[in-house]
């Protein structure tokens, strides 16, 4: 009889085995001190815009369902709701949905992802949960950012027309920071990300209605990661071909993905959350060039509204398909017209908070403004955009009665990683948003806390005293 050999681990050498081993080698001691220092940026950022869902009418919603009259473990702290505690996967997927409900959370140009919202949130709970350090938590978020930006990036832009591809790739991203939590195994990441492809999920039809699905998608997507990962930690497979195979997440959502996006550049030091964005503009972040180019404006030209004839705005297709709204009769659809967003930063110089409350939506010297803005596809910033996904441009033009033009053309508004946020702009923003609901003292605490998140032994210190 022969001697019993181990059994066999299938080889793949394939894309979903590549990312996932990349993402297994992930280290903090590979960081260079930019990627600490813009991690620790993007998570003070999220912070502050979940914060700042507070009192919005979906997330008391999210806030019934997931803590109404329900005893559970106090294992991680809400960012809305006064730093509740809760269950971890409860608080995981509620801060998930508070994140991505102002549509002011972080954004991953090629991928046309918010990462932020689909990340942070896993990390941060299971952190706490399992007690981990700030060095841990950043180690996490690293890991869950390079899944959801190559992943989106793979598939769009091609895929954006039919599918929310945070939420789609959303659970990739929270498998992998769990995943890195966890402790997991190569081959329990690549489990891993199998069990997450398998359930993503998120359509944009939502947008007909002004439905409130889009926050579904990022706690719906978060809870999958997380499944997916201490599923694969307990021994459960998953596909090993999730993303490459020939009835895999590539082809299903597109069918000429970039399937060499998956591991182009992939090496130690070449971390996707470098090429992460931020949002001034609590808006679609399609329309944001357009948005800082019109603030531009403002501050060299005395603009008459009365005398404006027209608005021009020359953009690329993907924007004008996303956010080409030009009637829009909610508040939220405002968020996704160029048209709205372009007029109200004329009127009201800022697209932060009440700008998109029934009132200000309402105002009527805003919404005649709004009827003068036509939105065209400009075949020479179509061809900027073909030849590099990261560049997102537009071009105002501002027609007066009286004949005359003034223009400008922007390709990488404030926030871009190419324009980026300093720490110094991301604090003002966290202070602007939460004024209100924070005092001083509490933004004061997490402000310094998260600049510093690298020094703490258990990110539990985060919310002490709070």
């Amino acid at each position: 009889m022969g001697r019993l050999c181990a059994p066999l681990t299938k080889k793949v050498n394939m894309e979903t085995r590549k990312l996932s081993d990349f993402i297994s080698e992930i280290r903090y001691e590979d960081f260079s001190k930019d990627v600490i220092e813009y991690t620790k940026l993007c998570i003070l950022d999220f912070l502050g815009v979940a914060v700042a869902s507070s009192d919005n009418s979906v997330e008391k919603i999210w806030r019934e369902y997931y803590f109404s009259d329900k005893d559970q473990k106090e294992q991680a702290n809400c960012l809305s709701n006064g730093f509740k505690k809760g269950e971890m996967h409860n608080v995981a997927a509620y801060n998930a949905a508070c994140g991505h409900l102002l549509d002011l959370d972080d954004v991953h140009n090629t991928s046309i992802t918010h990462p932020a919202a689909i990340t942070i949130p896993a990390a941060l709970a299971v952190s706490q949960a399992m007690k981990k350090s700030g060095k841990d938590l950043i180690t996490a978020v690293v890991s869950g950012y390079e899944a959801a930006a190559r992943i989106g990036t793979a598939i769009n832009p091609g895929a954006y027309w039919y599918w929310h591809t945070t939420g789609v790739v959303g659970s990739f991203s929270s498998a992998a920071a769990t995943g890195k939590l966890l402790g997991l195994t190569k081959d329990q990441m690549l489990n891993a990300l199998g069990s997450a492809g398998t359930q993503s999920a998120g359509l944009w039809e939502f947008m007909k209605d002004g439905a409130m699905s889009k926050s579904l998608h990022t706690a719906n997507a978060t809870l999958s990661g997380m499944r997916a990962s201490e599923l694969a930690k307990l021994g459960f497979t998953g596909a090993s071909e999730i993303l490459e195979g020939s009835k895999g997440f590539l082809g299903a959502l597109n069918k000429d993905a970039n399937k060499a996006a998956i591991t182009a550049g992939l090496e130690k030091g070449n971390y996707m959350i470098m090429s992460n964005s931020f949002k001034p503009y609590a808006c679609c972040r399609h329309i944001h060039s357009g948005n800082y180019a019109v603030e531009m404006l403002k501050k060299e030209y005395d603009i008459d509204i009365d005398s404006i004839e027209k608005i021009i705005d020359r953009t690329y297709q993907v924007a004008k398909n996303t956010a080409g709204v030009t009637d829009p009769r909610t508040a939220y659809a405002c968020k996704f017209s160029t048209a709205y967003c372009l007029a109200a930063m004329l009127v009201y110089g800022n697209l932060l908070g009440d700008v998109f409350s029934d009132e200000k939506t309402n105002n009527p010297v805003v919404q005649e403004l709004v009827k003068k803005v036509e939105q065209v596809v400009d075949e020479g910033i179509e061809e900027t955009f073909t030849k590099d996904p990261s560049c997102w441009p537009h071009q105002v033009e501002i027609y007066f009665k009286d004949g005359s033009v003034i223009k400008k053309k922007v390709e990488y508004p404030l926030g871009d990683y190419k324009n980026p946020f300093t720490f110094e702009i991301e604090e003002n923003k966290f202070r602007t948003v939460t004024a209100g609901i924070l005092s001083d003292e509490q933004m004061d605490k997490l402000i310094y806390r998260v600049r510093h998140l690298e020094e703490l032994e258990d990110v539990n210190d985060i919310f002490n005293e709070l």
